[in-house]
């Protein structure tokens, strides 16, 4: 047994297909297919059943997938100290967050981390909210700040809270939404919406459209000009719209759910020793937001 095996046992558990699982790990079908049947055949046991292009996993593969992807985390841990020692995880770090937080808040961060940390290049990157967690499981950024809208247990990513973020639903002050004492869910899926997609696979509930007319952008920002341009309604984190509303352009929506709370998280690959520069973002955002 070897790790190849067990990533390539994972993935194609994951995708349930092995041309799917073949494309995501960038491999030879051929090859990842050997694989698979090396892996049953030194377990002396089947892992998926199969129909036709389509693996489930067996009893027996259900009962070891939770043990696999432990050893895939524990490997990929093993890897990250040894880079940490050496001195290459120092080198350059990719960052990806939304835009739940001003802009201007994110330059002074940045700045302040390249003055404190000069050994070390930072690549901070804009994501959608629903794209943060997946980023960080498929290793294409070492941390990410965000909206954390729906948490899944998942053994590849540790979660760290630094502080509630408040979301509203808005639109503008002179909207026909704000002329209402009580604002239904009939009357909010009558207007046109603004809401955050993502390209994340993972279904995510919280980020479905509410609307029967909606237009979806990846970033905050883009959906407030909707609102404010186009007559639309939707959901926003206070940091980003607390001026708009101190100058009465946006107006909160008197629905049930006009007013929510989100946790603002850092997500990181499980194992990862955390980086100093890291927890000194941590802290300065947890304060940022100690103030809402």
């Amino acid at each position: 047994m070897n790790l190849s095996q067990i990533e390539a046992f994972c993935s194609v558990a994951e995708l349930g297909s092995v041309s799917e699982a073949a494309r995501h790990l960038d491999c030879n079908r051929t090859k990842l297919s050997m694989s698979i049947k090396s892996l049953e055949k030194e377990l002396d046991i089947e892992l998926f059943t199969r129909s036709g292009n389509q693996l489930t996993l067996s009893e027996a593969g259900k009962a070891i997938f939770k043990d696999c992807e432990n050893l895939l985390v524990t490997s990929q841990r093993i890897k990250q100290t040894c880079e940490q020692v050496s001195g290459v995880f120092n080198a350059e770090m990719w960052i990806a967050r939304d835009d739940s937080l001003p802009d201007e808040v994110w330059q002074e961060y940045s700045h302040e981390l390249s003055k404190r940390y000069p050994s070390t290049s930072f690549n901070i990157v804009l994501a959608s909210s629903g794209d943060l967690e997946n980023l960080v499981e498929t290793r294409q950024v070492d941390f990410a700040f965000g909206v954390d809208y729906e948490r899944i247990d998942s053994p590849k990513i540790t979660y760290n809270p630094l502080g509630k973020i408040r979301m509203m639903s808005v639109c503008r002050a002179d909207h026909p939404l704000t002329r209402m004492r009580r604002v239904s869910d009939e009357d909010l899926r009558s207007q046109m919406q603004a809401l955050m997609v993502y390209l994340n696979e993972k279904d995510n509930p919280e980020l479905r459209p509410f609307s029967l007319r909606h237009i979806g952008f990846s970033c905050f920002d883009y959906m407030m000009n909707m609102i404010l341009q186009e007559n639309a309604w939707g959901v926003l984190p206070e940091p980003l719209i607390r001026q708009y509303l101190r100058e009465q352009k946006l107006a909160v929506i008197k629905h049930t759910y006009g007013l929510t709370q989100e946790d603002y998280c850092m997500f990181t690959p499980s194992g990862m020793a955390e980086h100093p520069a890291m927890s000194w973002l941590a802290d300065r955002i947890n304060d940022y937001l100690f103030d809402f």
